[in-house]
């Protein structure tokens, strides 16, 4: 009993208040700056696609449209037929998303649970394939195509982006699969799962946050992509959303208002899948990133 109230009234310590020293105070404005710098030009970007054509072009600039308007909105869509831009788009990234997991799971699973002669060559080509720029892919890519008949189509894009992401896919999935323990697939080889099972049934729930991190930065890159949809494609049946805020720019002006609204419209999906996923990304990035 005299123990229970000697900690009772026992004076609780105090916690140390942290010091705002200039360091603090650098570092917070350090901070700020990467914020505004950051956030300013896309709350400039939605700012100007609610503006009318005359307060665009307004002399004094005014910070706050004086009247908003969804005028550039509906002209995005009826003057300058986006929607088939947003439906390529969609498809390519999501047809992208779709096979480059199809094949780097298998792939990063072979790596990391056999042995395979000429692995550390295979390990080499993926991280040589990892630094090589796009753009260093574009012509081989643009001459391979055309040798097949597929410039300007859909399959293009796909397999272009496919081959372009599914090196870094593999490798943010290899230290996923590394960390699942053999134990619990040797378990259930005992039982009589073999190898494809195992895989589909055991590893792939298991390293369902590693899935989801190469998803959404694969899902991102080939949503943004300019260079490959520009390169291999000339129309607009196959033409995705970067290539078409291009048809703003004319030889009579740029349409600024119009160009903005489909700015905003192509920068929403990330801003969702960012937000929604940003745990994923940051998981992905520091354990599949960092032990390959």
């Amino acid at each position: 009993m005299t123990d229970a109230a000697t900690v009772a009234t026992r004076p609780r310590p105090k916690r140390r208040r942290r010091r705002f020293t200039a360091g603090t105070a650098g570092q917070y404005l350090a901070l700020a700056l990467t914020v505004a710098l950051t956030v300013f030009p896309l709350v400039w970007l939605f700012l100007t696609s609610i503006r009318s054509s005359a307060d665009i072009f307004s002399v004094p600039v005014h910070i706050i449209p004086e009247t908003a308007t969804l005028t550039q909105y509906v002209s995005v869509f009826t003057e300058y037929d986006t929607m088939d831009y947003v439906w390529n788009t969609v498809i390519v990234s999501v047809a992208t998303v779709i096979l480059v997991h199809l094949l780097a799971i298998p792939c990063a699973y072979a790596l990391s649970r056999f042995r395979m002669p000429g692995a550390m060559l295979i390990f080499g080509l993926l991280l040589i394939m990892r630094m090589i720029p796009v753009i260093a892919l574009a012509i081989p890519l643009f001459a391979v195509f055309a040798a097949f008949g597929l410039l300007d189509t859909i399959w293009a894009l796909i397999l272009s982006h496919t081959a372009a992401k599914l090196p870094v896919a593999i490798w943010l999935l290899l230290g996923f699969i590394q960390d699942v323990p053999k134990e619990i697939e040797e378990a259930a080889q005992s039982d009589g799962a073999g190898t494809v099972r195992t895989l589909v049934q055991i590893v792939a729930p298991l390293i369902a946050p590693g899935i989801g991190a190469s998803a959404v930065i694969t899902f991102l890159f080939t949503w943004n992509d300019l260079l490959l949809a520009l390169t291999l494609t000339s129309s607009k049946a196959a033409q995705t959303l970067p290539v078409g805020l291009t048809n703003f720019v004319s030889q009579f002006g740029i349409d600024w208002g119009a160009m903005s609204a489909a700015g905003v419209l192509m920068v929403i999906p990330t801003l969702v899948f960012v937000w929604f996923a940003q745990g994923l990304l940051v998981k992905g990035l520091t354990t599949g990133a960092v032990r390959g």
